[in-house]
């Protein structure tokens, strides 16, 4: 007899929890999923290896080709006002440029990047023609994301990036539809009609290899200059400063200038990432000196670790001499 009950009281109690489990699916069977959090920008930022969106000077012609990697990153952002950038893309954006050269912009359901490229990188499949602000390219897409591609110059040089890539992507997580093809085409307009206005184009391959006289850019000199318009700066204010003629100065592909006086070897560099610390001033700007294989490093503005060296070998005049050749190179190389 207890052992009825015991099996009776099993199933009752079964029976009720049943009952409760269905009654409970019954009131929420038409209820609506809870809502999804509210996507969210990055809490941390920039990100590793990238500096915040800082005012540069926009490129002209075909310079934006010949851009130094960070300030490649920097002029691609900069090209797109940040207003269209986030009415584009249709919320509030953060920008940043990364250490080898990437606009990379992103909202709280997109990814975009944009960079320079010395080749052609695989654009995906089916590539559509387009004309973008006047230059004709190529969009390719998929559910997810979309792909342009612009030529900004005509030119197969290995210091030069004539290729332009803008790309378009979904965060993850993010199942939202986007007309990633508008949004490219809309971009990449703004964009390669900010750095491609009329101006200089890409010098020749014999070209390269020989100064140019250029007065100093007003208000930036060689700062974020493309590497012609730097070097053709160096050479010219090197000339200057060593009273010589500027054909016995000569350039070199990557943003410098040597030349020889009396039996001494002088020699100009741009660098637009320098790595060190600079421990004294000189020509007002900070500097470090006698250090092995320069003997002169000034940082050209505070906002970025751009600078030049220079370089003496073959005389061994005091150093303050040196620090009156810096005295005349520096004001007109930042564009005074």
């Amino acid at each position: 007899m207890q052992k009825d009950r015991t099996v009776l009281i099993a199933v009752s109690l079964t029976a009720v929890f049943m009952l409760a489990g269905g009654l409970a699916w019954y009131s929420t069977r038409d209820s609506p999923a809870p809502p999804a959090a509210p996507r969210t920008l990055p809490a941390v930022w920039p990100s590793e290896r990238a500096e915040l969106i800082r005012p540069v000077p926009m490129p002209t012609g075909e310079m934006a080709a010949a851009l130094q990697a960070f300030t490649a990153g920097q002029v691609l952002c900069n090209a797109v006002p940040e207003q269209t950038w986030a009415s584009a893309l249709n919320g509030p954006v953060l920008r940043e440029a990364k250490v080898y050269g990437d606009c990379h912009v992103v909202t709280a359901d997109l990814d975009v990047t944009a960079t320079t490229y010395s080749e052609a990188p695989d654009i995906g499949r089916d590539p559509a023609e387009v004309t973008v602000a006047g230059h004709h390219g190529t969009m390719t897409k998929t559910s997810t994301s979309a792909t342009l591609s612009v030529p900004l110059a005509d030119t197969h040089e290995a210091w030069a990036t004539p290729l332009l890539q803008l790309h378009i992507t979904r965060q993850p997580g993010d199942q939202a539809d986007h007309d990633y093809v508008g949004m490219a085409q809309a971009l990449g307009t703004t964009m390669v009609g900010a750095i491609t206005t009329p101006g200089p184009a890409l010098p020749t391959a014999d070209e390269q290899l020989r100064s140019r006289e250029m007065t100093p850019v007003p208000g930036t000199g060689i700062v974020d200059a493309a590497l012609p318009l730097a070097t053709w700066q160096l050479c010219t204010q090197l000339a200057r400063a060593l009273n010589t003629q500027l054909d016995q100065v000569k350039p070199d592909y990557f943003g410098s200038c040597e030349t020889s006086q009396g039996g001494t070897s002088f020699k100009v560099s741009y660098h637009p990432t320098s790595t060190h610390a600079f421990g004294t001033r000189v020509a007002g700007r900070p500097a470090r000196e006698q250090v092995p294989g320069v003997d002169l490093e000034i940082q050209l503005i505070d906002d970025s670790s751009q600078s030049i060296e220079i370089t003496r070998i073959g005389d061994d005049r005091p150093r303050g001499e040196l620090h009156q050749l810096a005295e005349k190179l520096v004001p007109p190389l930042l564009g005074r």
